[in-house]
């Protein structure tokens, strides 16, 4: 049984997780990918990447800012111009934004932090919404007796349901991510449509290195976490490949840890 019905479409923000997850997707089958990034390189080195694989794909690359509106839907006209619909969304770009207390910082500090993490995400689900709104339901590929028009899958954190110091704004954004993920589920669940929130944990990527200054820090950071290690974007990939597919119908509407023990540390 395949994961992904034939010619399955996949709109993809940002590098790092979000170019794990479209590596998965190709190995689990989805043949056409628009991966969106605000910065060529990383667009240019994953499409390398993904097209070294041993199985065909598609991929159309798109140099675009999410936290602008004309941007998004410019992303969007420009992926349906291409392949004529959409299956599967991952809204995976963030920034971690500077690490200071609320009494110290600066409100720019926060409009950063939101304008991507919040606004740019909000503004990819509504770009999605409406065109998932656009198209006809299909029947599933599990063989069940079932019709979707499309998955969504948002990335959240640790922090959608819990504190980090010194990170208000990035907590702010992240909780936000869950509840816009909640509510817009609800609300279109009807329609075939299954929204998710996948709240990885502290991952090796460059967002989360970027702020373990030393060995130090990365002890006190695994101490907290059972399995006492860094979690691999591939990790992450995997769940985010299953909440994606058709096999994963029942699901809309939660948040799924991937830290590996931590929240319930």
């Amino acid at each position: 049984m395949p994961d992904f019905p034939p010619d399955t479409v996949a709109f993809i923000t940002a590098s790092g997780i979000g170019s794990a997850v479209a590596r998965q997707l190709i190995l689990d089958g989805v043949t056409n990918l628009a991966l969106i990034d605000l910065s060529p390189m990383p667009l240019i080195s994953t499409t390398e990447s993904l097209l070294s694989l041993p199985k065909e794909s598609t991929i159309l690359t798109l140099s675009y800012d999410i936290s602008i509106e004309d941007e998004v839907d410019c992303a969007m006209s420009e992926t349906i111009q291409k392949f004529g619909r959409i299956d599967i969304c991952f809204n995976a770009a963030g920034v971690s934004g500077r690490l200071t207390g609320t009494a110290d910082a600066k409100s720019v500090f926060l409009d950063n932090v939101l304008d991507v993490n919040l606004k740019g995400l909000w503004l990819c689900e509504r770009a999605e919404l409406r065109q998932f709104l656009k198209q006809e339901e299909r029947d599933v590929c599990t063989g069940l007796p079932i019709k979707t028009r499309g998955s969504i899958l948002n990335v959240g954190s640790i922090a959608s349901h819990s504190a980090l110091p010194n990170s208000a704004p990035y907590v702010m954004s992240k909780h936000g991510v869950l509840g816009l993920t909640r509510t817009d589920s609800t609300d279109y669940a009807s329609k075939g449509i299954r929204i998710n929130c996948i709240c990885p944990g502290f991952i090796d990527t460059p967002m989360v290195t970027s702020f373990l200054e030393n060995e130090d820090q990365k002890s006190a950071l695994l101490a907290r976490t059972p399995v006492a290690r860094l979690g691999l974007p591939e990790e992450v990939a995997y769940t985010a490949s299953f909440l994606l597919s058709d096999r994963a119908s029942f699901i809309t509407g939660v948040g799924i840890d991937v830290d590996g023990g931590r929240s319930s540390h």
